[in-house]
């Protein structure tokens, strides 16, 4: 699940730190997250030069394990350090797999780091709608790469393999030049969580579609 308003008034440590007190993991239901949890994707490259012949990929996405988040936030004028329960989102396909670090939070839910790469700030890739329509901003840095543009919140009805289901479709669309531009549609489903994702570029307009849910234990 790869690809979050930044302008938080906090700093974020991912470096271990004693004495920092522990959160219980917040719920959110189109995004639920619990170790064991697995989606199963149908992956197709609409675009490619190989699209008619390139045989559809799997794509698995599993909660691995729980990753602390740590926050610095400022109480009463003191600095304090809030940790928080995050999880590794492990993703599989054609025999490799890469680690996202994602958290929920009061606002909603964060990456905080991509393929094992720091995002900072922690790109909030789904805020909690407080009503359809709703936009954010992000202005973040992965390594080499600048992630700014702007999400809006609506809702759709979406169909995958798995069914026919009411969704929130949360979009993104990068602030680049045309021919670099970048645009993200995540469709979430109450209780199941991302049943299609749609990355759209230049060249590449790639589609993972759910067809498998796993709750785990």
């Amino acid at each position: 699940m790869k690809l979050r308003s930044f302008a938080p008034a906090f700093l974020v440590f991912l470096a271990p730190l004693v004495g920092a007190a522990q959160n219980s993991p917040l719920k959110f239901d189109h995004f639920p997250l619990e170790v064991g949890m697995r989606w199963t994707y149908r992956a197709r490259d609409l675009k490619s030069l190989q699209a008619k012949t390139a045989p559809v990929r799997k794509v698995v996405v599993e909660v691995a394990q729980t990753e602390s988040y740590l926050e610095k936030q400022t109480k009463d004028g003191k600095d304090v350090t809030v940790q928080h329960t995050g999880f590794l989102l492990k993703s599989t396909s054609q025999g490799k797999s890469t680690f996202d670090h994602v958290v929920v939070l009061p606002e909603g839910v964060f990456r905080v780091h991509a393929a094992r790469t720091k995002i900072t700030p922690p790109l909030l890739f789904f805020k909690v709608p407080r009503k359809l329509g709703e936009t954010w901003t992000c202005d973040s840095v992965s390594g080499n790469t600048t992630i700014k543009g702007t999400f809006v919140a609506n809702r759709d009805r979406v169909t995958v393999p798995m069914g026919i289901h009411d969704a929130l479709i949360i979009s993104y669309r990068s602030q680049k030049a045309p021919e670099e531009q970048i645009e993200i549609d995540y469709w979430f489903v109450r209780d199941i969580g991302m049943v299609k994702q749609r990355v759209r570029t230049k060249t590449h307009e790639v589609v993972l579609e759910l067809e498998k849910f796993d709750k785990g234990k």
